[in-house]
């Protein structure tokens, strides 16, 4: 009774904050696109460890204003370049993807397990069975980020998998909007080199995706899937 109460008002208290955070954003007049040099400006008057450190620390809580990912990640070839922010990014959205993993895990798996039933249930085997290739998929289809993270938490698969899943899932992607960004901050001469990078590396994780899809037996992975949704995180 008492930990349905402390998860009542975690729930409560999260979409309070949610509510808050969005009006804070509108009244801020801050356009998504200005938050890359935004960041900058703001990361640049701390010294490169306390700036890593709070980078890593924003994209870890990140999932509970459901702030997009994406911009924290192109931000990050901003303000550290292209090899840090490969770096610092990789541990803050493997860190972010398994907090909220852990959130969804903790307030809604327990209700979820006592009413699945039928197709559900069967399907919830289908991914916990084949966890790691099901994850990588919906990491290389580029598939909303935050929705694959709370998803996945309300299934039954272990976090190891995820775990897995995610870290190699997310690299073509990461590298990708990280070089973005970097393209930004880089020389012109350099500029284009960095930006046709970042565009193979998109194209790249989309198709490993379509060669593990091909390897992978349809009855295994490929129901537990969207077939032709591709969304960005």
């Amino acid at each position: 009774m008492a930990t349905r109460f402390v998860k009542s008002l975690f729930t409560a208290v999260w979409f309070l904050g949610i509510a808050v955070a969005i009006a804070t954003w509108i009244r801020s007049g801050l356009e998504i696109r200005e938050v890359p040099e935004y960041l900058d400006a703001w990361l640049s008057q701390f010294g490169l460890a306390r700036a890593a450190l709070l980078y890593v620390l924003l994209y870890t809580v990140r999932p509970l204003v459901l702030f997009p990912a994406t911009v924290l990640t192109i931000a990050s070839g901003l303000v550290f370049g292209p090899w840090l922010g490969i770096l610092f990014t990789i541990i803050g959205e493997n860190a972010s993807a398994n907090f909220a993993f852990r959130i969804a895990r903790w307030l809604g798996r327990d209700w979820i397990d006592a009413r699945e039933q039928g197709r559900l249930q069967a399907w919830n085997a289908m991914i916990r069975e084949n966890a790691i290739t099901s994850v990588l998929l919906m990491r290389l289809l580029y598939l909303p980020f935050d929705g694959v993270n709370y998803g996945c938490g309300l299934t039954s698969m272990r976090q190891r998998d995820f775990f897995i899943g995610t870290f190699f899932g997310i690299m073509p992607g990461l590298v990708s909007f990280v070089l973005l960004g970097g393209a930004g901050s880089a020389g012109v001469e350099n500029r284009r080199l960095i930006f046709g990078s970042a565009v193979f590396f998109f194209l790249l994780g989309l198709l490993v995706a379509r060669l593990l899809r091909r390897v992978s037996p349809e009855e295994d992975t490929g129901k537990s899937l969207p077939s032709n949704e591709v969304g960005g995180s």
